[in-house]
């Protein structure tokens, strides 16, 4: 790779120009672009994520939650949950999936219907 291909993304990000292109890791320059987009379009897109898309924004939650604050609640894994505790846990989490999908298709079967009525009337 040439110091050329990373032009574009020095002019950008002016933390990178410190380093020599032999320093620079794929590692870094991704956290820098991430860290970037996400202080631009971070909380758009994760409450479009919450609202469109409630499994995947359950999954990146549990994903990002530090580990570190679950040991201080006193729970490193499941082992430790009766599996009368692990069936209620499910149990919340599916109804609470299902409120966000029972909300999703009325709002969109609610959208459809107006659609049906404004081409109905034409």
């Amino acid at each position: 790779m040439s110091p050329l291909t990373l032009l574009p993304i020095r002019k950008k990000y002016p933390c990178i120009n410190r380093l020599s292109h032999k320093e620079i890791s794929l590692q870094y320059l991704y956290q820098s672009v991430l860290t970037d987009d996400f202080s631009k379009y971070g909380r758009k897109v994760i409450k479009n994520l919450r609202e469109e898309k409630p499994e995947q924004y359950l999954r990146l939650i549990s994903q990002i939650l530090p580990r570190e604050k679950i040991k201080q609640d006193g729970i490193t894994n499941g082992d430790q949950l009766t599996d009368e505790q692990l069936c209620e846990i499910i149990r919340s989490l599916e109804k609470e999936l299902q409120i966000f999908t029972d909300f999703k298709n009325k709002d969109a079967h609610s959208r459809e219907t107006k659609e049906t009525t404004k081409s109905a009337s034409s």
